[in-house]
């Protein structure tokens, strides 16, 4: 991701662009080329080392914003070494030999003097035991490796995290998918849960609508959920015709990002179905059932007059061939969980479980009505699988 004051972008008419490269910019690729020999280069040296070169081949760019935009995305993808255990411990042991020494030597000492103390002191030898004081801070850790990537996906990873980084501000985003593959839809719909989110899923003719709602009045979940909204836009450019538009809302502004096939975005996920969220798929090996089997990639459910859902998963019986959709509502999904509770009071439907975060359900009124739902499973972190065998029992 881009931190704010990397982004570029233009308003005009109250709708936000970005500002995209051209990934054939011969320039740009030369840049990138370049940026990544020297992460390959800078492999086993510390962070500190390798990030100042690539600082000063971006700042030497004659376009050093999107320079250091390059550089903050290879940043991310380094591999870092971890501190062994212990060394905080050992630093502090240090200095209070060090200080020992050094309150048993006279006034007049000098420092040649300190350091030959030292050196008898410690059975290291001292520029050993130097390098090695600091070695669990961040920018003396060495690079092990990287998430390797070319000159050309690293632009298109340019573009875009341009065109996620003012999603941190959206409180509303819709999608619409131009008669797209079905295949296609639900890999997208499967990413959509994976970065936990929910939206009012419609068809209108051969497209599909996906309308997902910001965390409303939850403010101290906008990063987070900003974060989930971005992660959600990489994989949208597989729709290959699409638009999208985003309200964004910050102190300063209220404008519409707009993004559609036309930009020069790329998917960096490929081709493959779609990533099943580790606690689902951590409930898949905890549930062993005789009766019910789990279906991790569902189809959309209708729900009320003519909406549509996304399960997280579906449990299916295996004798009688009975389904029952698992839905999960986090905390920052107050808005659909109530409309979904109104549509299941309006047009009830017993063949759907709704998973509730706890912390929907912080007054005493409010928990009382979802714990004593039938179809309401509430939970920390994730439903338990003992639960939902449970709730699945006639």
């Amino acid at each position: 991701m881009l931190t704010r004051e990397l982004l570029l972008f233009r308003v005009r008419d109250g709708k936000l662009r970005p500002t995209f490269v051209k990934r054939e910019d011969a320039g740009l690729r030369a840049l990138a080329t370049e940026l990544i020999a020297e992460v390959e280069a800078g492999l086993g040296r510390s962070r500190d080392e390798v990030e100042e070169t690539l600082a000063l081949r971006a700042g030497a760019h004659t376009r050093p914003k999107v320079a250091r935009g390059l550089v903050k995305l290879l940043v991310d993808r380094m591999l870092f070494d971890e501190p062994a255990e212990g060394i905080s411990e050992a630093r502090a042991t240090t200095f209070r030999e060090a200080a020992r020494v050094l309150r048993s030597l006279p006034a007049d000492a000098t420092v040649e003097t300190y350091e030959l103390r030292l050196a008898e002191a410690f059975p290291r030898p001292l520029p050993e035991l130097r390098e090695a004081l600091y070695a669990d801070l961040p920018g003396h850790r060495r690079l092990n490796g990287w998430e390797a990537l070319t000159a050309s996906e690293l632009l298109d990873r340019y573009n875009l995290a341009l065109a996620q980084g003012p999603l941190f501000d959206a409180r509303r985003l819709t999608l619409r998918a131009r008669a797209p593959e079905l295949l296609r839809v639900r890999k997208v719909l499967r990413w959509l849960k994976f970065c936990r989110l929910v939206a009012e899923v419609r068809r209108e003719g051969e497209d599909w609508v996906l309308e997902v709602e910001g965390p409303g009045a939850m403010l101290a979940l906008q990063k987070k959920y900003g974060l989930q909204l971005a992660n959600f836009l990489s994989v949208v450019p597989v729709l290959e015709r699409w638009e999208l538009t985003a309200a964004l809302e910050s102190p300063r502004r209220r404008v519409t990002l707009v993004l559609s096939e036309k930009d020069p975005l790329v998917s960096p996920h490929g081709t493959a179905l779609g990533h099943i969220p580790p606690e689902v798929a951590t409930l898949a090996e905890d549930f062993e059932d005789a009766d019910w089997e789990l279906d991790l990639l569902p189809l959309p459910r209708h729900t009320g007059a003519a909406g549509l859902c996304v399960p997280d998963l579906t449990f299916r019986h295996r004798e009688t061939g009975r389904e029952v959709a698992l839905e999960l509502f986090h905390a920052w999904h107050a808005g659909p969980l109530s409309r979904r509770m109104e549509e299941l009071r309006s047009r009830p439907d017993g063949g759907l479980l709704l998973g509730v975060d706890r912390a929907l359900a912080k007054d005493a009124q409010a928990r009382a009505l979802l714990e004593a739902h039938p179809q309401v499973v509430l939970f920390h972190g994730f439903p338990s699988a003992k639960r939902l065998r449970a709730r699945l029992s006639p």
